[in-house]
């Protein structure tokens, strides 16, 4: 499948995950509680790393469970414009081949570890640059990068070797999950069979070929949100 093709697939996933995530109105705003129940017309998820897995069947399952530092705005017409997620805001160079995203306070993973830029650099060096015996299907989307580092706490910065257009786009694919670095510095495997990520929805229950169930994250770094109980 063509990368464009791709990013425009991976649109509508992201637009799936994320409507119960966006205020839609004060009539919505209102009415909060009740369970989402949908069925995954597949044979299951590979795994539910979202760097590994090109199918729907790992993303529909565990993206609710993860943050990506920036996304495809679900409220933009045809999925046009990137929002941030942990990334507030970010600047581009005048060359165009400097990145810099600055990243929301506050925010932590699901065991209440605190989540920094040096989660932002693991997950991301996984993607791009993924150590021997990892597979990253996201690789290939980032020839342009030369490097990812973090000048501080809540400061990333992407040096690319060329300016390209579908730098940032890609980077707001649905897949690229942050994920703990402290956990990858133990097991790189680790997210093929389990969840621990900081998206509004705690893993609580997950059966390989059957189910998976999450809760509401109270400590979700959007006030008010998810509406939904899990």
């Amino acid at each position: 499948m063509k990368p464009r093709h791709v990013l425009s697939a991976l649109v509508v996933a992201l637009v799936a995950a994320g409507l119960a995530l966006i205020p839609q109105g004060d009539a919505m705003a209102q009415k909060r509680g009740g369970k989402l129940v949908y069925m995954i017309p597949a044979s299951g998820s590979p795994s539910l790393d979202g760097h590994r897995e090109t199918t729907f069947a790992t993303i529909h399952p565990s993206a609710p469970f993860y943050s990506t530092l920036v996304q495809t705005d679900p409220r933009s017409k045809l999925g046009q414009q990137i929002a941030g997620d942990i990334a507030t805001e970010w600047s581009v160079s005048a060359d165009k081949k400097t990145y810099t995203f600055k990243l929301r306070k506050g925010v932590v993973f699901h065991d209440g570890s605190p989540l920094n830029s040096k989660d932002v650099v693991a997950s991301w060096n996984r993607i791009v640059f993924p150590p021997e015996g990892v597979l990253s299907a996201r690789k290939a989307f980032f020839p342009m990068v030369e490097s990812i580092t973090a000048p501080d706490d809540y400061t990333v910065v992407f040096k690319l070797k060329f300016p390209s257009g579908a730098f940032l786009p890609a980077v707001a694919m649905p897949f690229n999950y942050i994920y703990s670095s402290d956990i990858l510095d133990k097991d790189q495997r680790y997210h093929e069979n389990n969840v621990m990520g900081s998206g509004p929805f705690k893993i609580v229950e997950y059966v390989p070929g059957g189910k998976i169930v999450g809760t509401r994250n109270d400590d979700f770094y959007i006030p008010g949100l998810p509406y939904l109980d899990g």
